[in-house]
């Protein structure tokens, strides 16, 4: 990728600590493209906040290359910073202060954010900036994480669980800020444990496993390995089994179990990865009451992967 066009380039990226050389990265190799939203994730001790903070210069990197913004990270450090917001995973602010002092406290390192940006973002949160950050709730702490982070204009926010401890419609509200920072040209790098989230947002996702960048895939790659459930209901019960039978010997298709008793008397669940082709051919031959198939998300994707690492 031109460099021009390239937010985070990584190459052979290594970070090991101390004298047993317990690696927290290795060999990372990651490429994240301007005005793309890329999903890191990963298991706890994968590797991802080891990596975000190595993009940041809080740690340095062992061996390996890694530029941000056409910048070295180390050497160029402190202008990659003027054009970088990052939300750390665990947020810490003095606890007396309001959040309104917070917040002033950095726009004095920021002086490009304006007051009306601030309020129109604490007003988009339902951020309450007049009582003292140690009164609030984690949730409300995140807000205002959250709020610092997308006040600047950045090139690239690096954020870290962003959406920790908020309800649902705040990580709608979430997912409309990083689209619309995206679309102004941003990057935007995030690791979530809220699979959804990342499905909403991003283009590609990067596993991590142990240190290493496990795989790194478009959104559509990730889900059609994942496991689609879905139920199919015979016209009659009494043919469930030969049903569950020929179900068993589709390719793709796994988990077939048939209901006996009540309600549910005769239904048919299953699970498939991959192409549907052999599962609607094998259906066909079968009259059918009902069926129906779910749509494959990143988080059945993510664990199949983890499951089945070939």
């Amino acid at each position: 990728m031109d460099s021009a066009a390239t937010a985070v380039e990584a190459r052979s990226l290594t970070k090991s600590y101390g004298r047993t050389k317990a690696r927290g990265i290795v060999d990372v190799d990651l490429t994240v493209g301007a005005g793309e939203v890329l999903g890191l994730v990963g298991a706890n001790g994968a590797g991802k906040t080891t990596l975000m903070r190595t993009m940041l210069d809080f740690i340095r990197p062992t061996s390996g290359t890694l530029r941000l913004l056409g910048m070295d990270s180390v050497t160029e450090a402190v202008q990659i910073r003027r054009r970088v917001t990052y939300l750390p995973g665990e947020l810490v602010f003095p606890a007396r202060l309001t959040g309104r002092q917070v917040v002033a406290r950095y726009l004095a390192a920021r002086p490009e954010v304006t007051e009306g940006r601030i309020g129109d973002l604490a007003s988009a949160l339902d951020v309450d900036l007049s009582r003292p950050v140690g009164d609030l709730s984690r949730g409300n702490k995140q807000k205002i994480g959250l709020l610092l982070a997308f006040a600047p204009r950045a090139d690239l926010l690096v954020l870290d669980e962003p959406t920790s401890g908020l309800d649902p419609l705040l990580q709608r509200e979430f997912a409309s800020m990083v689209r619309q920072v995206a679309a102004d040209g941003a990057s935007v790098l995030l690791s979530s444990h809220v699979m959804s989230e990342v499905e909403q947002v991003a283009r590609r996702v990067a596993l991590m496993r142990e240190g290493r960048m496990f795989a790194i895939q478009t959104m559509s790659e990730v889900i059609a390995k994942g496991r689609r459930r879905g139920r199919a209901r015979p016209r009659d019960p009494a043919n469930a089994q030969a049903l569950a039978g020929d179900l068993r010997r589709t390719q793709g298709v796994s988990d077939v179990e048939v209901s006996d008793g009540g309600q549910d008397d005769g239904l048919v669940t299953f699970a498939v990865t991959g192409d549907v082709n052999a599962l609607l051919a094998t259906l066909s031959a079968h009259p059918l009451a009902s069926f129906d198939l779910a749509h494959a998300d990143l988080e059945d994707a993510f664990f199949s992967a983890y499951e089945d690492p070939r």
